[in-house]
């Protein structure tokens, strides 16, 4: 018998993924079943458990997919270095939802899901929140060491803060019915203003946990509440490139 490679298993792994998208769109989580997800991925019914065990950690599963694309296409703008902090969390979030764009639909049941069973979603998410928030301590070490912010008094927080805060611009987008979903571009925009003034003069704490509180309960649809910020000042030295260590 001719042994599968690292490669072609990754495939498999992926046409699995993207077949699950397709049914758990068209039939819904609580309907779609793995059988359906292994012929249309044209795997065998028991090949797919192979790959994931259960439906939950195929939705998931997804999920960290979509946050390993990013960090991948975040690695391949080559001067990603030389972007300000504001301007590096915010490609951060804005590759998050293009690279969902065509999923949407699929990530609206993954929140469903979340909220129905939190404690499951917690379980599941796990993988992907570490990918994510590894990508922001970079971020905001890089931009510590270069002296384009202060050290943080509440550092150790401020990823699973920013966590919060993408999880509350994600599912805000989920029911931006605006065109070319302007409504949260311009969420997007002024409450990045706001974090990096915040991030700049160091006042971290309660000020970002308000923030992160205001778009996990969607109150931040009132755009008007926040105010345009100065844009940070010029870096002191240059950054180290993303996601290079120290």
């Amino acid at each position: 018998m001719m042994k599968i490679n690292e490669q072609d298993k990754q495939l498999t792994k992926v046409r699995i993924l993207a077949a699950a998208v397709d049914v758990i769109t068209i039939r819904g989580f609580k309907n779609a079943t793995m059988r359906e997800i292994a012929k249309e991925a044209k795997v065998g019914d028991a090949t797919i458990y192979n790959y994931f065990p259960t439906k939950e950690k195929l939705l998931y599963g997804y999920c960290e997919y979509v946050q390993q694309q990013v960090m991948r296409e975040l690695k391949e703008i080559s001067n990603f270095h030389e972007y300000t902090l504001q301007e590096q969390l915010q490609q951060l979030v804005e590759t998050n939802l293009r690279l969902w764009l065509p999923a949407r639909e699929f990530l609206q049941q993954v929140f469903e899901l979340s909220l129905g069973a939190p404690m499951l979603g917690f379980t599941h998410i796990e993988e992907t929140k570490r990918l994510f928030t590894t990508m922001v301590v970079d971020m905001l070490d890089a931009a510590i060491e270069a002296g384009e912010i202060p050290e943080q008094p509440y550092r150790e927080l401020l990823p699973r803060l920013f966590w919060d805060y993408a999880n509350g611009i994600m599912a805000y987008w989920l029911k931006d019915s605006s065109d070319g979903f302007a409504n949260t571009t311009q969420v997007i925009d002024r409450s990045m203003e706001l974090i990096a003034n915040i991030l700049q003069t160091g006042l971290v704490g309660k000020s970002l946990d308000l923030i992160s509180f205001l778009f996990r309960t969607h109150i931040m649809a009132h755009t008007d509440l926040l105010k345009s910020m100065a844009h940070s000042p010029e870096l002191a030295t240059s950054k180290r490139r993303f996601m290079e260590g120290k």
